[in-house]
Parts: structure tokens; sequence; C-alpha cells
């Protein structure tokens, strides 16, 4: 849909979905994807908690605060914004983008409004199955 509101063509791809990369494949006549190769996403992020993965040494920190810093910069350049309000890292970057032109970009969350009560169940998810009632979400 933000193809047709405002031509968007060029999209940065920050996920930690390793399976999302195969399933561009099919837009690519209609986008230009952008996204950092050689960046380490998902695997052992996706089997354990980052704090667990940092103890015992299967990540290094200062690598990951540096692929952190390098997607938050990328995303608060971009004009529009689709991803998770239920983020910490996607609201950051959406503020970038309102810091930048101090005006809201488009966007499209891909789960919940914007969150900003942490640590509250506060509203139903906005991302269930069809048919399914939504669960109370904490942001």
């Amino acid at each position: 849909r933000m193809k047709e509101l405002y031509d968007v063509s060029d999209i940065y791809l920050a996920t930690d979905s390793d399976a999302i990369y195969d399933e561009i494949s099919e837009y690519e006549s209609e986008f230009n994807f952008h996204f950092v190769r050689n960046m380490a996403r998902g695997d052992i992020r996706n089997r354990m908690s980052i704090d667990d993965a940092l103890e015992q040494g299967k990540i290094d920190g200062c690598k990951e605060a540096q692929n952190v810093l390098i997607d938050l910069y990328l995303l608060g350049d971009a004009d529009f914004f689709i991803g998770k309000f239920s983020s910490n890292m996607d609201r950051i970057a959406y503020n970038l983008q309102f810091a930048r032109k101090l005006v809201f970009p488009p966007f499209v969350s891909l789960d919940n409004a914007w969150c900003f009560d942490f640590g509250v169940e506060s509203r139903s998810n906005l991302y269930v199955e069809k048919g399914m009632p939504g669960e109370k979400v904490y942001c």
C-alpha cells in the first residue's frame, strides 16, 4: 500500500528473520531492497535470550551494539516506516525519522499501535490469527 500512496521503491530491510531474505525475491521487480549482508542476524538470537548469549560468549556484545547502531542510522534516514511498535528499536528508528524532518513519517505497524506504557498489560494484540481473540500484550 505504501507503494501506491507514496511511490515507495527503495526498502531498507532490517530483520531478525533469516527466511525473509528468500521471501523478498518475488517482490524484486517492484522494489529495490537494501540490507547489510554481513550483519549477523537471527541464528543464535532466535534460539536464546540476548542476555544468555552474551553471558555464554556466543555473541560479541560490542559487535551487537555496532550492528544496532548501523540499523538505527539507516532506518532513521528512511522516509517511511514499516515495523513493530512493540519493539524498542523500531520506536527509536521512527523517532529518528521524526527528528530528521520534524514531521511524523507515514508508517505501518505490523503488530500494535504506538507503545509507550512499558510493563503494562495494556491492550489487545492487533496481530492475531483470524477468528482468534486478541490476547493482552505488554509493552
